[in-house]
């Protein structure tokens, strides 16, 4: 069996640590994911109307287990050392079109995840079904966010929920404020997105989460993160898992 401990090279692991995302192309082998599409199609198909972003998808019969490849558990086990084998592996996340005629950077809902509380080691990971294209609602991120999240955190007297961090992080900086701001009419493509901005000596800027069948998407549990529209014919099929490190 292939090395999994190898898998987080040292420039994968630069780039986790200086964007806070990492994609591994080809993570999950190419029948596992035809297989879990299927189910989670058989799931969609159940319900006579889902809606643009169906919930309540998880699966407690194993149908999403292949999510746990051997690359992804060595992965984990490079991040984590020790880990917890969750109960049930991969929570869907889809969307179909959801309404919008033009993709532009949404303002509402940017938000960490910070998982359960009293828990200090954390990843999260993204598998993807189908190919996620720009404009198809693959989760945006604020790449770097994490570091000045991380920086929040440290100098706070107490523990801070996300909405707590988000504004503090909007008083630090414009961009920031802007990028939350309903009443914000600029190119926020070219703004977030294209130009980013340096806060504290870290740049930031907005990206979407992208890739093929079968690449996973490892994101830093501090990431400011939110939905983005789904403008395409063709809906976003992912999984998602947190997974916890033992203490």
């Amino acid at each position: 069996m292939k090395d999994t401990r190898e898998i987080l090279t040292p420039a994968l692991a630069a780039i986790y640590a200086r964007e806070g995302v990492v994609r591994l192309p080809g993570a999950i082998p190419p029948h596992d994911v035809q297989a879990m599409t299927a189910a989670l199609r058989r799931k969609l198909e159940a319900r006579p109307d889902p809606g643009p972003r169906p919930s309540k998808l998880s699966s407690r019969t194993g149908a999403f287990a292949a999510m746990a490849s051997s690359v992804v558990r060595g992965v984990l086990n490079d991040l984590l050392g020790d880990w917890e084998e969750p109960p049930h592996w991969g929570l869907p996340l889809v969307s179909f079109h959801t309404g919008e005629a033009a993709w532009d950077v949404p303002c509402r809902h940017w938000h960490m995840d910070f998982g359960r509380p009293g828990a200090t080691r954390l990843a999260r990971l993204f598998a993807v079904l189908e190919p996620l294209r720009p404009g198809g609602g693959g989760t945006g991120y604020v790449a770097g966010s994490h570091r000045l999240i991380q920086a929040v955190l440290d100098g706070a007297d107490g523990p801070l929920a996300s909405a707590g961090v988000r504004r503090r992080l909007e008083a630090q900086s414009p961009w920031f404020a802007a990028l939350s701001a309903p009443d914000d009419r600029q190119d926020r493509v070219r703004r977030f997105m294209e130009d980013g901005a340096e806060v504290d000596g870290v740049h930031v800027r907005v990206c979407e989460m992208l890739g093929e069948p079968g690449d996973v998407i490892v994101m830093h549990p501090l990431m400011l993160h939110a939905p983005t529209p789904n403008v395409l014919p063709t809906p976003r099929m992912m999984l998602t898992q947190f997974v916890y490190g033992r203490p």
